[in-house]
């Protein structure tokens, strides 16, 4: 199925039908995420694909891709940043089946009410953030008005005690 990506699902259905959903999704649609970036983000390309493993668990496979517009941490200045994340979900009805799926699969617990995939496709963005945004050393200038510390070149530095001298005094000779 191509268009746009549903908010709400039932994956038990999804999975015995074996359906592949790919479309987009809007940034807009994912608060956490729109909170973090410097200016809005355009959709999110999205396939999903909900299948049974060969132990029949149900599971669904996700590749996301997108550009986002974060804040260097070097210069402070905009930097788009690529995101290209995939994940693979097992879904499960308990926290105790959770702990017995293989451990390549995230555990999503699913009940009677429905998926909010969305939530799902924010959260696996929201991890394929980089830690500290930057742009590449070679593009990077520091922020207008910085000024690094001057550096005493000519000054040594100052030959620091050896902690362990007292000690030296209390070795008796042989």
């Amino acid at each position: 199925m191509s268009g746009p990506i549903p908010a709400h699902i039932e994956p038990r259905k999804l999975v015995d039908r074996e359906i592949v959903l790919e479309g987009t999704v809007a940034t807009v649609k994912m608060p956490r995420l729109s909170a973090l970036l410097d200016a809005p983000a355009g959709g999110v390309q999205v396939k999903l694909a909900f299948a049974r493993d060969e132990q029949g668990i149900a599971t669904l496979h996700g590749h996301y891709q997108t550009e986002v517009a974060l804040i260097c941490q070097r210069c402070l200045e905009q930097v788009v940043v690529p995101l290209d994340s995939q994940c693979d979900v097992g879904f499960v009805e308990s926290d105790e089946a959770a702990k017995h799926l293989p451990k390549h699969y995230e555990p999503v617990i699913v009940d009677d009410e429905p998926l909010d995939l969305h939530a799902l496709i924010e959260d696996e963005l929201l991890l394929a953030l980089p830690p500290v945004p930057m742009h590449p050393m070679e593009t990077c200038e520091h922020p207008p008005g910085y000024t690094p510390d001057p550096v005493d070149i000519d000054e040594e530095p100052a030959e620091k005690p050896n902690p362990f001298s007292v000690l030296a005094s209390l070795k008796r000779d042989t």
